[in-house]
C-alpha cells in the first residue's frame, strides 16, 4: 500500500469509501507527478479512505495498491510499518494490519525512512502546522 506522507496514519483503522475509476486515477497520477513512480500504473488502483481517527469531521486520504484487491465498505489497518517510497513525492509504503508484519508488538525497523528525510508523522494534517 501507497498513502502520501499526510495520509499515513500508522496503526490506525480505516474504512474504504471508494474506489477512483480509471480516468480519475490517472488524473490524479498526472497532477502529483506520479506517472514515473509506478512502472506498470494501468496495475494499481487507488481508493479514497477515511481514517477511523474520532471526531465528526472525516479523515481523507488516497490509498494505492496493486496487491490488495479493496472495495467501498471494507476496513483495514495502516502497518505501522511505513517506509519512505519517495520522500520527493511525500510517498509512504506500508503493508495492511496493525503492525505491518505481523511481527507482534509495535513495528521497528532498522532501515532509514528516507534519504535523510524526516519520519512521517502520521498526523495526516489533522495538527495545525502539521508537515514538513
Amino acid at each position: 500500500m501507497v498513502v502520501f506522507g499526510d495520509d499515513y496514519e500508522p496503526g490506525v483503522d480505516f474504512t474504504v469509501t471508494s474506489a477512483l475509476n480509471d480516468g480519475t486515477k490517472d488524473e490524479l497520477f498526472s497532477e502529483a507527478g506520479l506517472e514515473d513512480e509506478f512502472d506498470t500504473p494501468d496495475d494499481w488502483d487507488v481508493y479514497i479512505i477515511n481514517y477511523d481517527v474520532g471526531g465528526s469531521a472525516p479523515s481523507l486520504g488516497f490509498l494505492m495498491t496493486e496487491d490488495v484487491d479493496l472495495s467501498a465498505g471494507d476496513s483495514e489497518t495502516m502497518g505501522a510499518d511505513g517506509q519512505f517510497r519517495n520522500s520527493e513525492l511525500s510517498l509512504v509504503e506500508a503493508t495492511p494490519g496493525e503492525t505491518g508484519g505481523g511481527g507482534g508488538s509495535e513495528a521497528e525497523s532498522d532501515e532509514p525512512m528516507g534519504d535523510g528525510e524526516d519520519e512521517p508523522t502520521g498526523n495526516g494534517g489533522n495538527e495545525s502546522g502539521g508537515g514538513s
